[in-house]
């Protein structure tokens, strides 16, 4: 189950994560409910890009033969180029965050935090780490 509710900000604590939505609301996960935690880069689908292509090129078809302008074509060919150069470097980046009972929360990354994101995941890593590495360490103490 994925929640994609639009989340505010992600605060990490002591021994939990705190999530503060932008209703207003809190969720509070405790990092060994932690599946795991990563960050993934979204690229625009191979579809759309092909349509926004075909609907430049007939746009610049359009002109040419129905206005008969040259400046239009200039404009239009230069539109094409514009448009498939900002699509090359299109990225959208997601935090995704996997917990053990199956549920995901998938928090947007704007690519001017996307360090520092980075840095808090391998924060949260680092939490998970130890948390698991203590309680190996008390299973093996209590035998």
């Amino acid at each position: 189950m994925n929640f994609n509710i639009k989340i505010d900000q992600i605060v990490l604590d002591n021994d939990r994560l705190i999530i503060l939505y932008k209703s207003g609301t809190k969720k509070e996960i405790l990092i060994s409910d932690l599946k795991d935690i990563y960050i993934t880069v979204n690229k625009i689908k191979p579809i759309y890009e092909f349509l926004i292509i075909i609907f430049s090129v007939a746009g610049t078809l359009f002109a040419f033969f129905y206005l008969q302008a040259n400046l239009i074509l200039i404009i239009s060919s230069l539109l094409i180029v514009v448009i498939t150069a900002k699509m090359n470097n299109y990225k959208q980046y997601d935090m995704k965050i996997n917990l053990k009972n199956g549920i995901t929360i998938i928090k947007r990354v704007p690519l001017k935090s996307k360090n520092d994101t980075i840095n808090f995941v391998n924060d949260i890593r680092k939490k998970v780490y130890n948390s698991k590495i203590e309680s190996t360490n008390k299973l093996a103490y209590n035998k």
